[in-house]
């Protein structure tokens, strides 16, 4: 285990206390907590009504370390769907226009979706929500950056990798954040799950202030959010409700 410790480090305009990145290291645990864990069986979970939840991975992620959740999505009573994507990189605007293509093919087979999305992949669903409301009536977002510059809510060696690691032209960037910076349209709704012990993005950064949004705070790494007990329960009264 980890010892317990955070770390000051400069941001514009001011310094922040964050979490070490080597609490990471706890994922591994809170996985086998999971595992360990009634929820992770169904147990004590409202059962689903069968709808479609699609998954978006994080920065640098794929579909294959949501696998976990798919899992427990379906033995809950919902219908997982992959996001297709091998390597979150590269392009935003690509990204978004394969999501959006990838909405469209569940919606019109199943009806509206629900997304889930892990740090940035919930960033790409609440701005998918912005743009095509008529495909998507839920968005649930695990460690997201939601308010304010996304960058700048990145820890400085996640921010750095992803200005490596993404290549827009500017206005594709420009556009993006003022999309995702958008109220969300009459009928979407809108849940953020977050920790404060997350230490690749800035907890204060998944606390949108939609009135349509409801926060949630859970315990445990940025990581482990997408297989941490807690998450899953919070997850299944979201969906039931």
């Amino acid at each position: 285990m980890v010892a317990e410790r955070v770390v000051e480090w400069q941001s514009p305009g001011e310094y922040r206390r964050r979490p070490s990145l080597a609490l990471e290291q706890r994922a591994g645990v809170e996985l086998a907590e999971l595992l360990a864990s009634p929820v992770y069986y169904g147990l004590g979970v409202p059962r689903g009504d069968g709808r479609t939840v699609l998954l978006i991975p994080g920065f640098m992620g794929s579909d294959s370390y949501l696998t976990i959740l798919a899992g427990w999505l379906r033995r809950a009573g919902y219908r997982p769907a992959h996001s297709g994507i091998t390597l979150n990189a590269g392009s935003l605007r690509r990204q978004l226009q394969h999501l959006e293509r990838r909405c469209e093919d569940l919606a019109e087979r199943y009806g509206k979706i629900t997304v889930i999305g892990h740090s940035l992949g919930g960033a790409f669903g609440r701005v998918l929500a912005v743009t095509r409301p008529d495909l998507i009536d839920e968005v649930i977002t695990l460690g997201s950056p939601l308010v304010g510059d996304v960058r700048e809510a990145s820890h400085p060696m996640v921010r750095a990798l992803g200005e490596m690691m993404f290549a827009d032209h500017p206005r594709d960037e420009e556009d993006a954040m003022a999309q995702l910076a958008s109220p969300l349209p009459d009928g979407v709704r809108l849940t953020s799950i977050y920790s404060r012990e997350d230490a690749v993005v800035d907890y204060r950064a998944c606390l949108d202030d939609d009135p349509r949004a409801d926060c949630h705070e859970v315990r445990g790494t940025h990581v482990g959010l997408a297989w941490n007990a807690a998450v899953y329960r919070v997850l299944g009264r979201v969906l039931a409700s």
